[in-house]
């Protein structure tokens, strides 16, 4: 009875090994499965990983620009599994950025243009940058892109990009003249002088009236930033230069055109004297003039406080992103060294690496891009929470100014009154 029972036991532990064993089916590949392969399990926490989310990046960009950017984000998509949805607003519609940031429907990542970011980083509308982005900032960018991301001991925003203003001007005429260009108040004085002497005097510069960065530039170049290199970043300009700046302006408004206007902005660099010997422009605009006689010209920064306005976009992280990981891999990825190098490419906006400039040749980087425009010497600009709003004022009043609506008294008091 006892070896019956054994052999009871023995046939059921035999039976329970069979059944826990693979079968045919499973076991062995048919025809019909042969040349297929299974799909893999991929355990939830992978699914997790691949899965990056869905986030909003509103810019305003020009359309050839716009469609550069949308390439860049379909690789990203395809390379993160992520969802991007860019949106390009319009560059003079009605869309008020503040507004949606105070109706809290701000999308996930903006494109700012600098002067904006510690606007808005100082209403709290964005994050710093240290909760979203891996990547070095401090001492990997141009201290004169980083210097306006930052407020309150925080960065707030991640250049893209870089555009100084610079002058563009007709080497051969300034030659015939007996004059090389104008690098300081006493060069413009000079030229305005000999300018003035002419049986028919054209147009001297050509300047966007409508452009306060270009007035304000022009300015600091007459000598309106007399501190020089330590003036402080909440100052506009010297008040004893600036009185200087303005009584050499108002000698040299009677050879201004304003390249603003439509119809005007190809009216220099001509052979006959009936256009602008000078201008004052962005360097993203230096491609319009292809001319092998054009010189382009970035002042260094000098004692006397010579230098030119340096914009730029960043990009920032609102302070409502529901995404941020995902918010910080994009702006990583669209603002690496290579995508940087392909927008300067495509777009005539400079980097904001340095590293980029030190092989300018390879990189294939203007060459009249000083060391002092990489290197941040010398270049402290603006950048006040309400800078917007007083460059708003600063072009109004430049504005009545070149156009005969201000005297020069006026105008200078009104200039006095953008210094806090």
């Amino acid at each position: 009875m006892k070896r019956r029972n054994q052999w009871v036991l023995f046939a059921i532990l035999l039976l329970a090994l069979i059944n826990l064993s693979p079968n045919e089916k499973s076991a062995v590949v048919g025809p019909k499965d042969q040349g297929r392969t299974p799909e893999p399990v991929i355990p939830p926490s992978q699914e997790t990983m691949r899965d990056n989310g869905k986030i909003r990046v509103v810019v305003r960009l020009p359309e050839s620009e716009f469609n550069e950017l949308q390439a860049m984000n379909e690789a990203f998509m395809q390379e993160h599994h992520a969802e991007v949805n860019l949106v390009n607003l319009p560059i003079k519609g009605s869309y008020s950025l503040q507004q949606q940031f105070e109706l809290g429907e701000s999308p996930d990542v903006v494109l700012l243009d600098n002067v904006w970011v510690r606007h808005y980083a100082a209403g709290g509308f964005l994050l710093p940058t240290e909760s979203y982005y891996s990547g070095s900032i401090t001492g990997e960018m141009l201290s004169a892109s980083l210097a306006q991301d930052e407020w309150n001991g925080y960065v707030w925003g991640v250049p893209l990009d870089a555009d100084p203003y610079v002058w563009v001007y007709q080497n051969e005429s300034l030659k015939e003249m007996g004059h090389s260009f104008p690098a300081s108040p006493e060069g413009w004085k000079k030229i305005i002088e000999a300018w003035g002497e002419l049986d028919s005097p054209p147009y001297l510069l050509g300047l966007d009236y409508g452009d306060p960065y270009a007035v304000m530039s022009l300015l600091w170049q007459l000598g309106a930033k007399g501190q020089g290199k330590t003036e402080a970043s909440d100052s506009f300009f010297n008040k004893k230069g600036l009185n200087e700046a303005v009584a050499l302006l108002e000698q040299l408004r009677p050879y201004i055109i304003n390249t603003g206007e439509t119809g005007t902005s190809d009216q220099w660099l001509g052979g006959s004297r009936q256009n602008a010997l000078i201008e004052l422009i962005p360097s993203t605009e230096t491609r319009k003039y292809p001319y092998r006689e054009m010189k382009v010209y970035f002042p260094e920064p000098t004692d006397s406080g010579n230098k030119m306005w340096i914009a730029g976009r960043s990009f920032a992280v609102t302070a409502r992103s529901g995404n941020r990981e995902t918010a910080g891999l994009w702006i990583s990825a669209i603002t690496s060294p290579i995508q940087q190098r392909q927008w300067y490419e495509k777009t005539n906006h400079l980097p904001t690496i340095k590293t980029l400039y030190y092989q300018t040749v390879r990189n294939g980087l203007p060459d009249w891009v000083s060391a002092s425009f990489v290197k941040g010497q010398g270049f402290v600009q603006p950048v006040m929470a309400k800078l917007p709003e007083l460059m708003q004022q600063l072009q109004e009043a430049s504005q009545s100014y070149l156009r005969s609506e201000l005297t020069a008294k006026q105008y200078l008091k009104q200039l006095d009154g953008l210094n806090p």
